[in-house]
Formats: structure tokens, sequence, C-alpha cells
């Protein structure tokens, strides 16, 4: 019952209430749903691939060896007096790198000096002799005997001064021998001995007191296979009969004359290129020409010793450093080639991303080949006129949508 004071709800109160909390509820009910946005297609570096004549090669390993190495050794035996040199420094031919304690062959020389002056001073007066006695010769006054005892004198005499003076030469030698000097240009190694070290030049036994290479020039030995050896000897002999003008009739003979001797000149005369790397390098920016080929195959090996020279003007070469030899064994033909960052690998797959007209990636299986120039040849697969990816590997998916950026391979 309703209490008292309060009025009964009524059906239509009832009803409005009813209605309002509907249209209350109704915006709510009636939201549309918010668009979809779709995401950005992603950025990606593209480049068409590099057509160029490429050569096959076949690559080494090997040493670096120095042109010319000498050990300094000591030529006369004494106290070391001065070191002009700090360690591993470049040295000029000629220039001073020790001095040995030179007053006992200045002494040496002096006497010789002196033996020489008396030898000279002994055979004059003999000299004189003869000359006075040989026209009393016929006259009887001096007999032949007589005078052919001053002419064996006199001869002593001038034997005697010759061997004084050979003794003078010898004291002149060891005392220029007090001043050791570089014999090449190069650079010297660590010092073996120091200021009042006594060294020895006795002949088998002498001091050693340094090392001296030359850097500039350098070479590079490497064992080859006999095959690729002989496939660039022929390689470099059939370009050289290629670029050889024929000889006119009359010069025929001159002309097999200067192939013997440029076939005698050696392996050198063929000019075959040789690609020098340091372990630091990309590629093999270094450039030589093949010099040797020893003269027998090892017969358990199948392998021939081989040496190129090449320039070394930053003097990053030293003797003994390991190098990257390539050697090339066929003629050029056309590829293409990519960065080695553009190609992707999918499990024993190689393939790189190509993006199309539309701007969505296609991938395409290529075989990679051996680099050139820093880049890497590729077989198959590819066109010239083809959009590559070359940053962004990962974000171009098969099918995808991309935002290619175009930039130069190289």
């Amino acid at each position: 019952m309703p209490s008292a004071g309060s009025r009964p709800l009524t059906v239509s109160s009832a009803a409005a209430c009813v209605v309002v909390a509907l249209l209350a509820a109704a915006p709510g009910c009636g939201r549309a749903p918010p668009p979809l946005v779709q995401p950005a297609a992603p950025e990606v570096i593209v480049a068409r691939p590099v057509a160029r004549a490429v050569t096959d090669y076949v690559e080494f390993t090997g040493n670096a060896v120095a042109v010319e190495t000498v050990d300094v050794k000591a030529r006369v035996s004494g106290f070391i007096t001065a070191v002009h040199f700090a360690d591993g420094q470049a040295v000029a031919r000629g220039a001073p790198l020790f001095d040995i304690d030179d007053r006992p062959y200045a002494i040496a020389r002096d006497q010789a000096q002196a033996d020489v002056a008396k030898a000279q001073a002994e055979f004059d007066e003999f000299e004189r002799e003869v000359a006075r006695n040989r026209p009393l010769v016929p006259r009887a006054v001096v007999t032949e005997e007589q005078f052919q005892i001053l002419v064996s004198k006199r001869d002593v005499a001038a034997a005697t001064r010759d061997r004084a003076r050979a003794t003078l030469a010898q004291a002149d030698l060891d005392l220029g021998f007090c001043k050791v000097v570089a014999p090449i240009d190069g650079r010297i190694g660590s010092r073996r001995v120091t200021t009042g070290d006594l060294v020895s030049g006795a002949s088998g036994s002498a001091t050693s007191l340094a090392t001296v290479v030359s850097v500039d020039p350098i070479r590079v030995a490497f064992n080859a296979d006999e095959r690729s050896v002989l496939i660039a000897r022929q390689r470099a002999a059939a370009r050289r009969a290629a670029e050889a003008v024929p000889p006119a009739p009359a010069a025929a003979i001159a002309g097999t004359a200067a192939t013997g001797t440029a076939a005698a000149a050696g392996i050198r005369a063929l000019a075959i290129p040789v690609d020098v790397a340091l372990v630091t390098d990309d590629g093999f920016p270094r450039h030589g020409v093949l010099d040797f080929v020893d003269i027998a195959v090892k017969a358990t090996t199948g392998t021939v010793r081989c040496r190129a020279e090449l320039a070394n003007p930053d003097e990053l070469i030293t003797p003994g450093m390991f190098l990257r030899v390539r050697l090339p064994i066929g003629q050029p033909t056309p590829a293409l080639l990519v960065a080695e960052r553009a190609i992707g690998i999918d499990q024993a797959r190689r393939y790189v991303a190509v993006v199309g007209p539309d701007d969505r990636v296609e991938y395409r299986t290529v075989t990679p080949g051996p680099i050139d120039g820093g880049l890497r040849v590729v077989a198959g697969g590819l066109a010239p006129e083809d959009r590559v990816v070359t940053e962004g590997l990962l974000r171009a998916r098969p099918g995808g949508l991309v935002r290619p950026v175009e930039r130069s391979m190289e």
C-alpha cells in the first residue's frame, strides 16, 4: 500500500520512464566503427645491376718477399762507437749505420804509407844504379854478371814496392770498413749490437749488425696448380700474338728473331697480370705482373712455385706478410654484378629481391659468382633493367608493396 502522503505511480509515468531510457541508449547503439588505416609501404633502396665484362680468376694464398734482403755484417773487428739509425726507419743506399773504432786501422794505414815510401826509395836507388852502370858494360868497366845482379836487386825492390802498395790499399779498405753504411734503399730492422759492443769481422764468424730489406717494389710468392699456370701463359701468349703487328716479308727474319728474344726473356715478357690483396683489403686493389715460374712442378702436389712483383708505394706490405693472390685464367665475358648485401640466403638458396613496375617485391633465385671490383657476379635471374633491393631486404617481403628509392649499385 502506498504510504500516507505519497502519490501512486501511474501507467503513463512508467511508460515515459521507459521511453527516456531508450532514447538515452540510442546514440551508443548506433555509433559507426573506426576506419581501418593501412600501414605505409616500407622504404627500400634499390639499384640496377652493373653490366660489364668480367674475367674468370683463380685465387691462391702467398707471402710477401723482399726483392733485396741484406744481412749487414762487420767487415773489421773493433768496438762500436756510434749508431746512426732508429730501429725500423727507412734508409737510403750509402747512409751511415754504425761506426767502429777506427784508431787501430788509421795507425795501420800510416804504417803502410811509410812502407810504401821506403820501398819506393829503395826502388829509385836501384833504378839509378842500373841506369849508371848500363853504359859501362860495353866498355868492360862493369861485368855483365855485376850488371845483372843490379837489375835483379832493382826488380826485387819493385816487387817490394808493389807489395807495400797492396798493403796500403788493404789498410785503406779496412779503415773504410769502420764506417758501416746501408747497402740498399729500404728499411732497416732492429739493431743487434749497440754502442760499446765488440764486434768481429773475421771471415766465417763476422758479427751480424742488422738487416736491411727493400720495400718498393715488393714480391709475393705462392704455389699455383699447373693447370692454372698453363692457361694463364697460353692466354697471355695469345694476347701478345693478337697485339703484334704482322711483319713485312722483307722483315720476316727480323720478326722471328724478335719473337725468339721475347720468349728467351722469360715469363715476365708475357706481362701476365696478378692481383694482390691484404687481409684488410676489399677486393683486389693492388696489381702486379708474374715475373717468375719455377723450372719444375712438384709431382706430389701438382703445384709450381710462382712469384709476382708489384709496386708498394705506401709500404704497407712487408716481407713475410700473408697475401691473397688472383690469377686470370679466362677471357672477359659480359656479366651482371650486384652488391654483396643485396643477396639474401634462404636455407641453401641464394636470392635477390626485385621491385617490379607496380612497386611490388619479387624474389629471384641467383647463382653468386666471384667478386669483381667490390661487386658480386650473379648468374641467372636478373636483367640489366631490374631494380634490385640493396638496403632494407628484411622489409621487402614477396608480393609486398614498397617505396623504392633508386641509387647507384656502386
